[in-house]
C-alpha cells in the first residue's frame, strides 16, 4: 500500500469528511484515518444494539480521557435493549437538521454526494405554550392565517421579519444593540409581545438562552427566512439514515472515489513532526503517523485534526483553523440529551394547525421555552426532533425522539431534567405510545485550548477543527465553513501562489454539480 500523501486527516467526523471530499475532489493524495470502527466521529449514525453498547462503553467517566481537547460523553442511563430487529434504527448522535439555503446545502449539490444521500422537507415546527402544542407560521400567509394572533401583533412580526430578511447590519435599529439580549431587543425595538418573542426567539431563531446576543441571532433567523420556499413551506429538511452521520459517510465516499485512502479502527500510536530533508524515507513530508498494528508509518506534508487528537509536544506547533460560530455565540459546555425510542408513530395535535394529523410528517421539531413545563429548566429551552420510518430512521410504525438542553443545573442528570418534557410529549397523543427503549446522557464539550501564539502563519502545515456547537438547526453549516477554511489552508501550503488556480465554480468545490432532490411528504 501507497504511504506517502499529501495530506492526512484524522477523524470522520462531518467537517473532516467534507474535507478530505472537497481535497480529493481537487486531485490532492488524502489519507483519512479514524480510530473509531465507525464512520461520523461525534455525528455518527448507530444501529440501536451499537447505540446501547457506546451507551454502556460511556457509562462513567473515562479518565483517560483528555478532558481539556476532547468531546466526552457519560451515558447516565439506558434501559435494557428488548426491541425486534435493532439494526434496522438508525440512531443519530448529533441530530440535525439542514437549511434549505446555506454554505452546507451548497455542499451537498457541489460535491455530488446526493446521489447517495436521500433528503426530505421536515415536517412542522410547533412550541409548547399554556399547556399546548401550537405551530410556528413558516410564512407571511402563515401569519395573516392564524387566528390566535391579534392584528396588531401580526404588523408587529411581520415588520420584524421584514428587518431580518434584509440587510440589518446597518439600520438604526440594529446598531449598538448586537451584543443586546435578543428577547429583550425584540420587545424594545419592535414590541412584541411575551408569547410571539419567544416564538422567535426559540423556534426562529433556536436560541439555548433568551439572553443570547442579537447578532448571532439574527444571523439563524435570516437564514430560516431566506431559506423557506426553496423546496416547499419548511426552511429545513433532514437526511435518511440519520442524518449528520449518514452524510459524514457519504462524502468519504466521495473521497474514496478520488482517491482517498481510508483507515478505520485502528488507535493512532504515535504522530511525529520530521526532518524531511534528513529523512531517507516518507519522500520528504513533514509528518509520521503510526497505526497500532498496522505494517507501516503514514507520510503526510500536512495535517488536520481535532485538537484531542493532536500529541503534546506538537500542540504548540499546531493552529486553529477557526475561532467560534460567530460574533457573541454563547456555547454551552455541558448539554443534556435523550434519545428515546417508541413503539408508535408521533404526531401531535397542534391548537392552530389546519394540516390533517395524516398528512404531517413524521420529522418534526418541538420547541419548549425555559418555565414552559413544571419541573423542567427554568433557564434553558429544550428542542426536540422526531424521526421514523418516513426517513428510513426506523422500522414501519415505529418513532425515535431525540431531547437536548443545556445543562445549567449541575445538580440534575440528564433524565431528571428531559423526563418532565417526556412526558408532556407522551401525554399529547391518544393513545399515548410506549417507550421501548431509552437513554439519557452527557455530552461535554472541550474548553477550547489553542497553542500558545494563535497567529495565522504561513509556515503552518498542521491545523485543528473546532467540535461542532450543540445546535440542531445551523450546526451543519458551520461545518462547511470550517471545512472550506480547511481546504483552502492545506491547498495554500501545498501549491503556494498556485492555489489561486484551482478552477472551483461553488466555494471550494472543483467540478461542482447542480441541484438536490427532496423527496415529497408521503407520510
Amino acid at each position: 500500500m501507497e504511504n506517502e500523501f499529501d495530506v492526512i486527516i484524522v477523524g470522520t467526523g462531518l467537517t473532516q469528511s467534507m474535507t478530505a471530499a472537497a481535497l480529493a475532489k481537487a486531485g490532492f493524495k488524502v489519507a483519512h484515518v479514524d480510530p473509531n470502527a465507525y464512520y461520523g466521529g461525534d455525528e455518527a449514525a448507530l444501529t440501536l444494539d451499537e447505540l446501547a453498547t457506546w451507551a454502556e462503553r460511556h457509562s462513567s467517566p473515562n479518565i483517560s480521557d483528555q478532558v481539556q481537547q476532547c468531546t466526552t460523553y457519560t451515558a447516565e442511563y439506558c434501559s435494557t435493549l428488548n426491541v425486534s430487529h435493532p439494526k434496522q434504527y438508525t440512531i443519530s448522535l448529533s441530530p440535525s437538521v439542514i437549511p434549505a439555503i446555506g454554505p452546507f446545502i451548497t455542499s451537498i449539490i457541489a460535491s455530488g454526494i446526493s446521489r447517495y444521500c436521500s433528503f426530505k422537507l421536515l415536517g412542522p415546527v410547533s412550541i409548547y405554550h399554556g399547556g399546548q402544542f401550537k405551530n410556528v407560521p413558516r410564512s407571511k400567509e402563515d401569519v395573516f392565517r392564524d387566528q390566535e394572533i391579534p392584528l396588531i401583533e401580526k404588523r408587529r412580526l411581520m415588520r420584524f421579519l421584514m428587518f431580518a430578511a434584509g440587510d440589518y447590519e446597518s439600520s438604526a435599529e440594529f446598531q449598538g444593540k448586537e451584543n443586546t439580549a435578543f428577547q429583550e431587543f425584540l420587545r424594545q425595538t419592535f414590541s412584541l409581545s411575551e408569547d410571539i418573542s419567544q416564538s422567535v426567539v426559540f423556534a426562529l431563531a433556536y436560541c439555548s438562552y433568551a439572553d443570547e446576543p442579537t447578532a448571532s441571532a439574527l444571523s439563524r433567523v435570516r437564514s430560516c427566512l431566506q431559506s423557506t420556499g426553496r423546496y416547499g413551506p419548511s426552511p429545513f429538511i433532514v437526511a435518511y439514515y440519520g442524518g449528520s452521520g449518514d452524510l459524514a459517510q457519504a462524502f468519504c465516499r466521495a473521497a474514496a472515489v478520488n482517491g482517498s485512502v481510508y483507515i478505520l479502527g485502528r488507535r493512532i500510536a504515535n504522530i511525529a513532526r520530521r526532518d524531511p530533508s534528513s529523512e531517507t524515507t516518507g519522500g520528504g513530508r513533514r509528518y509520521a503517523l503510526e497505526l497500532d498494528d498496522f505494517p507501516e508509518p503514514l507520510y503526510a506534508s500536512c495535517l488536520l485534526s481535532s485538537q484531542c487528537h493532536v500529541p503534546d509536544l506538537l500542540r504548540h506547533q499546531v493552529a486553529p483553523v477557526s475561532a467560534e460560530p460567530s460574533s457573541g455565540y454563547i456555547r454551552p459546555r455541558e448539554v443534556a440529551r435523550g434519545i428515546v425510542v417508541l413503539d408508535s408513530p408521533l404526531s401531535l395535535p397542534a391548537e392552530n394547525s389546519e394540516e390533517p394529523q395524516t398528512t404531517q410528517s413524521d420529522s418534526c421539531i418541538m420547541v419548549f421555552p425555559p418555565g414552559s413545563v413544571e419541573g423542567g429548566s427554568v433557564v434553558g429551552a429544550v428542542h426536540v426532533l422526531t424521526a421514523g420510518p418516513g426517513t428510513m430512521c426506523t422500522p414501519a410504525g415505529k418513532c425515535v425522539i431525540y431531547l437536548s438542553t443545556p445543562l445549567c443545573d449541575q445538580e440534575r442528570s440528564p433524565k431528571a431534567l428531559l423526563e418532565p418534557y417526556l412526558t408532556v410529549i407522551l401525554s399529547s397523543v391518544v393513545p399515548s405510545p410506549n417507550i421501548l427503549f431509552q437513554t439519557f446522557y452527557t455530552q461535554r464539550f472541550p474548553a477550547g485550548t489553542e497553542r500558545t501564539v494563535p497567529v495565522y502563519s504561513e509556515e503552518d502545515t498542521y491545523w485543528t477543527v473546532p467540535v461542532l456547537p450543540a445546535d440542531m438547526s445551523h450546526a451543519v453549516d458551520y461545518a462547511a465553513q470550517i471545512a472550506e477554511k480547511a481546504f483552502w489552508k492545506v491547498t495554500s501550503s501545498i501549491r503556494g501562489s498556485d492555489a489561486a488556480s484551482l478552477e472551483v465554480t461553488s466555494g471550494f468545490w472543483v467540478g461542482a454539480v447542480n441541484e438536490v432532490e427532496v423527496d415529497e411528504d408521503s407520510d
